[in-house]
């Protein structure tokens, strides 16, 4: 057995070998340019500026009004939260800024949700706004909220998110200077929705650590930044009644609110240190549900914000932004999709070689970023989570790509979606 083994290996390199010194620098581009031309450009060239750029502020530290302290309205849209509720209102409560008030808005709840944040209202640290009709929308409750905000910064805070307590001083800092419209807060996941710390939960740590100590980072330092998480973000409450409050016809109303700050002119900033956590979906059912919502509510809104495209007036960042969105989520992924058949029609003995470089390049360009993350992030605990890198490249990212295949399918053929 072991000389056949060996024997197999012998010729397999000798296969490799074969093929490698028959390779030409364009077949070889043209073999990897998704790896290449995309990928490695993006991910490692990405990891490098926000190294240099993280030095360059240990230097040179970014300086804010310490005076500036206004007024915040934290506001929780809630339906059906009764376990989670109460834990909420606690983190907003034990959050370290004075000039706050707290804005509970129950949306027509059928459990107990009302009943457990009453006696904090009672007892005047919250306002309770409730809805005896649910709005069927988080935009709907958000702008309820609002009604009876007297904060001149609104905060948006899911019910299932929990504030560390800096957090608030962190996020609202950057607002003090004129040029920026809102702040998007640092999310993070606690554990499952349930308490569970499992597979799918972990790979949910470990790409939300990627997506904003990487990904908001680098759009928030390049000015492309279109999102301000709903879970955690900050906003002028001028800004936001002069542009409509929240609209209710795409079903992810703080993208859709973000597109219309941007179409202002103003500036978005990521605040790495203003640190919340979130309870993630803890099954894969659950998983799917929620990123088939996001990605159609992305589908959504770059329909819904379409005159940005082809028309002069905008923001050049902004439209830069929005191409790079589409060409990267949309455009891409049936590109690579393309890729992976031209792979399959290869000669069988050049696939497996295609295939195992490809594969090492895809490693090394995680396991980087992962570790890039990690050394960018305030916690340095959640390096912990790189050895999850195998399954990120080898099963969860191929598998999230079909699931983001579904999602577009789904929002062209009209099919129904609920908050």
């Amino acid at each position: 057995m072991a000389l056949d083994l060996f024997t197999g290996l012998h010729v397999f390199m000798g296969n490799f070998w074969t093929w490698y010194n028959g390779l030409t620098p364009l077949t070889f581009l043209l073999t990897f340019w998704p790896v290449f031309l995309i990928d490695f450009v993006r991910s490692v060239g990405k990891s490098c500026v926000l190294l240099v750029h993280a030095l360059y502020r240990k230097l040179r530290p970014l300086e804010y009004d310490p005076g500036y302290m206004p007024k915040v309205s934290i506001i929780i849209p809630a339906h059906n939260e009764e376990a989670i509720i109460e834990r909420a209102i606690e983190s907003a409560l034990e959050t370290n800024y004075p000039n706050k008030e707290i804005i509970v808005v129950d949306d027509g709840s059928t459990d107990r949700t009302p009943q457990i944040a009453f006696p904090y209202s009672r007892k005047g640290r919250i306002k309770l706004c409730q809805r005896n009709v649910a709005s069927g929308s988080k935009a709907g409750a958000l702008n309820y909220g609002l009604f009876f905000a007297s904060g001149d910064i609104i905060v948006t805070v899911d019910a299932d998110t929990l504030i560390e307590r800096n957090s608030l001083r962190e996020l609202v800092k950057p607002l003090g200077d004129p040029a920026f419209s809102a702040t998007s807060g640092n999310v993070r996941i606690l554990r499952g929705e349930h308490g569970a710390m499992n597979l799918i939960v972990k790979i949910q740590a470990y790409e939300y650590l990627i997506s904003m100590e990487l990904g908001r980072r680098f759009q928030a330092l390049s000015g492309t930044l279109l999102i301000i998480s709903g879970a955690f973000g900050a906003f002028h409450k001028s800004f936001v009644k002069s542009i409509g409050q929240y609209d209710g016809d795409t079903i992810t109303e703080d993208f859709d609110l973000t597109f219309k700050m941007r179409k202002l002119g103003k500036r978005l900033a990521f605040v790495p240190e203003a640190v919340s956590w979130t309870f993630a979906p803890e099954t894969w059912k659950a998983w799917k549900r929620q990123r088939v919502r996001w990605t159609r509510g992305q589908a959504e809104t770059l329909w819904k914000h379409r005159n940005l495209f082809g028309k002069r007036g905008f923001d050049l960042k902004l439209v830069l932004a929005v191409y790079d969105m589409l060409f990267i989520d949309v455009v891409l992924l049936f590109a690579r999709m393309a890729w992976l058949i031209a792979l399959l029609r290869m000669d069988l003995p050049t696939f497996p070689f295609v295939m195992l470089l490809s594969l090492g390049l895809y490693m090394f360009m995680e396991l980087f970023t992962i570790v890039t993350a990690g050394l960018l992030s305030p916690r340095k605990g959640d390096l912990k989570y790189a050895y999850l890198t195998p399954i990120m490249v080898l099963f969860y990212r191929p598998y999230y790509a079909f699931v983001r295949l579904w999602a577009y399918i789904s929002w062209v053929f009209k099919l129904e979606s609920k908050w």
